[in-house]
């Protein structure tokens, strides 16, 4: 992975010296994941302090949170490294601080108000596959990570996620990412974006940066050839593991029915998912209203999902309906009438023989966030 460092920093050196007129002087605003997102930022950020103080005195960064809680002053240096925290303007996105953009191909737009004064914006993303965007990376940190309430939940929401081509692997015909670049468009600025693929080990294997769209588009070129996988059959049971640091949530590992079932489906209708993922049992908002959901047993035909965290209680529940779920954790247990928690696989496995009709063909997949079934 060394000689992909190097290939990492010449490319980051080539666009600082091919744009730094277009920078110079310049109000520029860098957007970046929170810590749910391997961007590598400890790498990464260093690089771009060092160049941006070259072109401009006036820079900051901003963290994307959508509407995950603030991190706390210790988990900023934590994930950004302490001497980059101390040394940079470092800011987080506040639900409190948003101006309004009108409504774009129907959806109320509000987003973080730091970003409308800046003169440049520069995102630092992560391309993979996503289950709404069809892939991560890109704009979606702006119009997403820096989204006000009224724009995620409406995005989120069961309507606009039951869109034709809304799904896992779909670029060019998803409205998702077409709300997302009409969002970067009517910001009306110079939009930058450096975007990072990874495998499954979470080492860079590929990097681009450049103008915003046709960074993205060489990304996701990559990624599809990087993480896509024929599937000849469906199998029976699929045991999946999750990524870190999604490993760690529930409502994050959950995303991976899902993925399992939408693009080419993996599993057999009866058959059996079941996620490895480590847990920790802290909870934000829509992690509570997420599990508070998927404890009831009879939720209305009528019912409209539309808190925070309850688009993805939605999407359990739907792919409970084709297959059997269950999560393996030796670090902590739930019970739902819809996901069945093991300690072990072995638990898993001996569960599954006895509630799955036939288990015959079984599928293991090391990384579920670095996985894209797709036909023969």
């Amino acid at each position: 992975m060394h000689s992909q460092k190097k290939k990492s920093k010449k490319t980051i050196n080539s666009f600082f010296y091919e744009n730094r007129l277009n920078l110079r002087n310049k109000k520029i605003c860098v957007v970046i994941p929170d810590n749910t997102r391997p961007a590598h930022h400890k790498e990464i950020l260093p690089l771009l302090s060092r160049h941006l103080k070259k072109v401009s005195s006036r820079f900051y960064f901003i963290v994307a949170l959508g509407m995950h809680r603030p991190l706390t002053k210790s988990e900023l240096k934590n994930f950004l490294g302490d001497k980059f925290f101390c040394r940079n303007t470092v800011l987080q996105h506040s639900l409190s601080n948003l101006s309004g953009l009108g409504r774009i191909n129907d959806v109320p737009a509000y987003i973080n108000a730091n970003i409308i004064g800046c003169d440049v914006i520069i995102t630092l993303s992560v391309v993979e596959p996503h289950l709404y965007a069809g892939f991560s990376g890109g704009v979606k940190c702006i119009a997403i990570g820096l989204g006000g309430p009224e724009t995620i939940l409406y995005t989120h929401s069961v309507e606009f996620l039951n869109k034709k081509g809304v799904r896992i692997g779909n670029i060019q015909t998803n409205p998702f990412q077409r709300f997302i670049w009409k969002v970067a468009q009517n910001l009306n600025k110079d939009i930058y974006s450096l975007n990072i693929v990874n495998n499954f080990q979470k080492d860079i294997m590929f990097i681009s940066f450049g103008e915003a769209k046709i960074s993205f588009d060489k990304a996701v070129h990559f990624a599809r050839d990087l993480v896509s996988y024929p599937v000849r059959e469906k199998f029976d049971l699929v045991f999946v593991g999750c990524d870190y640091p999604k490993e760690k949530s529930f409502y994050q590992a959950s995303r991976l029915f899902n993925y399992m079932l939408e693009a080419v489906p993996v599993v057999r209708r009866g058959g059996g998912i079941f996620v490895f993922a480590g847990l920790k049992n802290s909870l934000s908002r829509a992690e509570k209203n997420f599990e508070a959901l998927l404890k009831k047993e009879n939720i209305p035909l009528n019912y409209t999902f539309n808190k925070p965290g309850e688009h993805r209680a939605y999407k359990v529940i739907e792919a409970s309906k084709f297959a059997r779920l269950g999560i393996i954790s030796s670090c902590l247990y739930k019970k739902f009438p819809y996901v069945k928690f093991f300690k072990n696989y072995k638990d898993a496995l001996s569960w599954a023989r006895i509630k799955i009709k036939k288990v015959e063909q079984i599928a293991v997949i090391p990384s579920g966030f670095s996985f894209l079934p797709k036909n023969v």
